[in-house]
C-alpha cells in the first residue's frame, strides 16, 4: 500500500492534472493480454489510451524498468485494458487493431508499434502496421469488422468507469483473489519510485520475501 506521504503526493498530482483519484480498489478478472508470468504474485492492471501522450511516456520511460525489475523476474505481471478517451477519436480504432493482433498472438508487437507511431492511426496506416507485423490480413480485416472486438473495448471502459477512473494512464496494483483483483489504484504518470514502492510492498506481503534489487530511480 502507498505510504501516507506518497499517497498525498499522488493525490496532489492528480488534482493538479485534473484527474480523478478513485477510491475503488477492485476489478473483476478479465481475459486480456498479459506481459509476464500468469503465476506472478503481483498484478498490475493498466488502463491506457493509444493517443495519450502520458500513456506513451509510461510505455517508453516507466515500463522498461518495471519489466526489468518485476516482470522479467516473475514478481509481477502486467494486464492491459483499453480506455480510449472520447477526445481521442483514433484511439478506439487503434485499440481494435491491437485486439485483432492479439487474435494472432502479436498483441504486444502491435502495442509497441502503436505507441512508436502515435498520431498515425488512419485505417490504412493501422492495416499497414498489421502487414509489417506479418499478420494474416484477411483474418485482420474480418476481425476489424467483428462487433465482439468493440464489445471488449466497451467492457474495459465500463470497468474503468465503475472504478471511477477518469484519466489515463491508470493502474490497479495488487493481488488476485478468485475472480477479483484488489489493490491500490494509481492514476497518472507517476514517478518510477511510486510504482516500485507499491509493487514491492505487495510482493513482500504475498511472499514474505523482500525485493532485493536496486530501487527504480526517478
Amino acid at each position: 500500500m502507498l505510504t501516507s506521504q506518497i499517497r498525498s503526493a499522488v493525490a496532489f498530482v492528480l488534482l493538479f492534472a485534473g484527474l480523478s483519484a478513485a477510491s475503488a480498489d477492485a476489478l473483476l478478472v478479465a481475459d486480456r493480454p498479459v506481459l509476464g508470468s500468469v503465476d506472478a504474485p503481483v498484478v498490475i492492471v493498466e488502463f491506457s489510451d493509444y493517443e495519450c501522450t502520458f500513456c506513451k511516456s509510461f510505455f517508453t520511460d516507466r515500463l522498461p524498468e518495471i519489466k526489468r525489475k518485476f516482470i522479467d523476474t516473475g514478481k509481477a505481471r502486467l494486464e492491459f485494458r483499453d480506455f480510449p478517451l472520447s477526445r481521442h477519436p483514433r484511439s478506439r480504432p487503434a485499440a481494435a487493431a491491437a485486439a485483432c493482433a492479439d487474435r494472432q498472438d502479436r498483441f504486444f508487437d502491435m502495442h509497441e508499434t502503436l505507441f512508436n507511431n502515435q498520431g498515425r492511426f488512419s485505417d490504412q496506416q493501422l492495416r499497414g502496421f498489421a502487414a509489417e507485423l506479418d499478420l494474416d490480413l484477411e483474418t485482420y480485416d474480418a476481425c476489424i469488422q467483428d462487433p465482439a472486438v468493440y464489445a471488449q473495448i466497451d467492457q474495459d471502459l465500463a470497468a474503468a468507469r465503475q472504478a471511477r477512473i477518469s484519466g489515463t494512464p491508470a493502474f490497479l496494483i495488487g493481488v488476485q483473489r478468485g475472480d477479483r483483483i484488489t489493490g491500490t489504484l494509481i492514476v497518472g504518470l507517476q514517478p518510477g519510485s511510486v510504482f516500485d514502492a507499491e509493487i514491492s510492498e505487495y510482493y513482500e506481503q504475498e511472499t514474505g520475501q523482500a525485493v532485493e534489487a536496486e530501487p527504480i530511480v526517478d
